[in-house]
């Protein structure tokens, strides 16, 4: 059932959301200090399920779209969000820019990478495998990254929030881009290989272990070669890359055999 309700704290309408995500925005409303750990409760009471987010589902995102992004809900302090997963989509390594908490809840088998900057040197701090209907706490020192490595195509509720109103949340996040060897600051999705159009500003110098720069390396070339599949768009352009990408690749698979 879906219906409209007025929020106690503002007076304002929530139009066309299901009873789920109207009730998620209303424990949301209640004041501006929350807490990562809050956020969690809120997503435990408001219930959701996959079929309530259906309606914000972009399962055929462009190719070169990591995957799919819709904003469900701007709060001004807080906002929600549905992404897409096919298989094979993986986000880039990122943070998420002014958030301060905020919480994801994940409807299939999502994999999930949690890395440490340290100085100017990335380097993996934990793998996991999230399953269907876990809620997963974000904060501001968070870098991450998610992915479909499963069968089956699943959505993920995420919920981003600081405590004033802010122009855009997630905006200004960081995108470790490890081929590269740069930090890129971008309003939009954290997508591999990004468009400058979609890259505020970017420096230089970013490092990572071995294995890191592998498992990404790995990540950006598979997305390259979907690209090049499907899309006739700048062929010559995707193909260089895929080719320098197999090079270093191979470098560093041979520095791993060797060790």
């Amino acid at each position: 059932m879906t219906q409209t309700i007025r929020l106690e704290s503002s007076n304002t309408a929530i139009p066309q959301l299901p009873d789920s995500l109207q009730h998620l925005v209303f424990l949301l409303s209640q004041t501006k200090e929350l807490t990562s750990y809050q956020v969690h409760q809120s997503l435990e009471k408001a219930q959701i399920q996959q079929a309530d987010l259906m309606p914000w589902a972009t399962f055929d995102h462009p190719i070169t779209h990591s995957y799919g992004r819709q904003l469900v809900y701007d709060g001004g302090y807080f906002e929600i969000m549905v992404m897409s997963w096919v298989l094979g989509d993986i986000s880039a390594i990122h943070d998420h820019g002014a958030t301060q908490w905020g919480a994801v809840q994940c409807f299939g088998k999502a994999s999930h990478w949690a890395y440490q900057l340290d100085g100017q040197t990335l380097q993996t701090q934990e793998f996991r495998e999230f399953s269907p209907g876990q809620i997963v706490r974000v904060n501001h020192d968070l870098i991450h990254q998610m992915g479909n490595c499963s069968q089956d195509s699943f959505l993920t509720l995420h919920v981003y929030g600081i405590s004033h109103e802010y122009p855009s949340i997630t905006g200004d996040a960081r995108v470790f881009d490890l081929f590269e060897q740069s930090i890129q600051y971008t309003d939009g999705g954290v997508f591999f290989c990004l468009p400058e159009a979609d890259i505020d500003r970017k420096t230089f110098g970013l490092n990572a272990d071995n294995t890191s720069k592998l498992r990404h390396h790995q990540q950006m070339r598979s997305r390259v070669g979907a690209i090049i599949e499907t899309s006739p768009a700048k062929l010559e352009y995707w193909q260089t890359k895929a080719i320098k990408l197999d090079r270093e690749i191979s470098r560093l698979g041979n520095i791993a055999i060797s060790n």
